[in-house]
């Protein structure tokens, strides 16, 4: 067995690669399905590791909401601005903007590339 890992780490590491990527998009398309479409308003920021999380406040059934957004920004320049968001009624964890509910180019890439080196490990190098 320990063998096997050696020999196969980096097939391993994209193959949890793929898990963590797919999980992001399955969270993604749940956010787009069953979220409610608002807009907010960016409130805040809450500063982690160099990165901004907007925060923002909504209404949602007469309630005023504040909550984090998912994904983070580089820059804290935005605040007072009004986008369009996805919120499960619910759910005070996060909210997404409709602009971070796309899959972006790297998850791309990324999915195609540990794809292909997984298959290369199995079947070309392991010959």
């Amino acid at each position: 067995m320990l063998d096997f890992i050696k020999v196969h780490k980096f097939s391993i590491f994209c193959l949890l690669a793929l898990i963590w990527i797919f999980t992001v998009i399955r969270t993604q398309l749940k956010y787009k399905k069953k979220g409610e479409r608002l807009q907010g308003k960016i409130v805040n920021y809450v500063q982690n590791s160099g990165n901004f999380f907007p925060v923002f406040q909504f209404e949602y059934n007469g309630q005023h909401l504040t909550v984090d957004s998912y994904n983070a920004s580089k820059n804290a320049n935005e605040l007072g601005q009004t986008d369009t968001i996805y919120y499960i009624p619910g759910n005070q964890k996060g909210v997404f903007r409709e602009r971070d509910l796309t899959p972006k180019l790297w998850m791309i890439v990324m999915t195609v590339v540990a794809i292909a080196y997984i298959i290369l490990d199995f079947i070309v190098f392991n010959r």
